[in-house]
């Protein structure tokens, strides 16, 4: 997993495994979510779609919060509205098994 993002999409297609997290300051419900997401830190990217709104448009990302989860640079799994960490962490389990 990769840490940290400054839009540099060649970092997210080298990794094995990536999970981007697409926010917004503004977001209700990605505050809710945050504290969960940060304890997840080593297996998530958090890409603030009002400062990289291209990485959003190439994802084609219209609500927020958004988990795009990635194998090798291809998108395997999309997840809209997570609510609990325990959603985000049995889709991490399956697909790092695949």
């Amino acid at each position: 997993m990769i840490k940290g993002f400054e839009g540099d999409f060649e970092v997210v297609k080298r990794a094995k495994h990536a999970l981007l997290w697409f926010s917004s300051p503004g977001c209700p419900p990605c505050k809710m979510i945050k504290p969960f997401m940060y304890e997840l830190s080593e297996k998530y990217k958090e890409v603030d779609i009002e400062k990289y709104h291209r990485v959003a448009q190439t994802f084609e990302v219209l609500n927020v919060p958004t988990l795009v989860y990635l194998k090798k640079g291809k998108e395997v799994h999309r997840q809209n509205l997570v609510r609990r960490k325990e959603e985000v962490e049995e889709r991490l389990r399956k697909l790092l098994k695949v």
